[in-house]
């Protein structure tokens, strides 16, 4: 094994979707997944697309948005992408593009599949971490969900006390120059001083 290909291993086993693997499993797993090279701006995946395959990003930077074009996130040499999907068998939930040339090794979900239907150890470990990633990605989402809550809330708070400081009298006394005095003419005295 040469110097690249070792330093490829440690990467994936620093993977959280292959964490606890042996090295024989990596092996094997790197036979089946293909270097893929993409350009900047070149757009990987699509909201709603199958999907057929997840990677390992090596060099370079992607860019994780939403359908309205909105940035999410990014993605980082180290870090894989894709998983979700290829495991669970759900579409795309988010688009990627490359924020500048990247290198990434693919994985397909043909190729996946029959590796891990030959090794029963391989196939419940991956799984395990798949179910331990969707639970931290749960977690995550009901903490993101609760920080908005309660910003919505105090957003619903203020509105509420700014149209009720509009409805309510004004507590200040009255200048001196809004009371009426003895010497003010109404239009409809009906009585006469004289």
């Amino acid at each position: 094994m040469n110097q690249q290909q070792h330093r490829l291993l440690q990467v994936l086993r620093k993977i959280s979707v292959f964490r606890g693997l042996e090295l024989e499993h990596i092996q094997r797993l790197l036979r089946v997944g293909t270097s893929q090279v993409y350009s900047v701006g070149e757009k990987i995946y699509l909201t709603g697309d199958p999907s057929l395959e997840m990677m390992v990003l090596l060099q370079g930077r992607l860019v994780v948005t939403n359908q309205g074009g909105d940035v999410l996130g990014e993605i980082n040499p180290g870090t894989s992408t894709g998983e979700m999907g290829v495991f669970t068998g759900q579409p795309r939930s988010a688009n990627i593009a490359a924020a500048e040339r990247s290198v990434a090794v693919v994985f397909k979900k043909s190729g996946l599949d029959t590796v891990l239907a030959s090794n029963m150890t391989m196939h419940l470990r991956i799984m395990d971490n798949m179910v331990e990633l969707l639970s931290d990605r749960l977690n995550a989402a009901n903490k993101q969900n609760d920080k908005l809550l309660r910003r919505i809330e105090d957003l619903e708070e203020e509105i509420e006390a700014a149209e009720g400081d509009a409805e309510a009298p004004s507590e200040r006394p009255p200048a001196r120059g809004d009371l009426a005095d003895e010497h003010d003419e109404f239009p409809d005295d009906d009585y006469d001083d004289d």
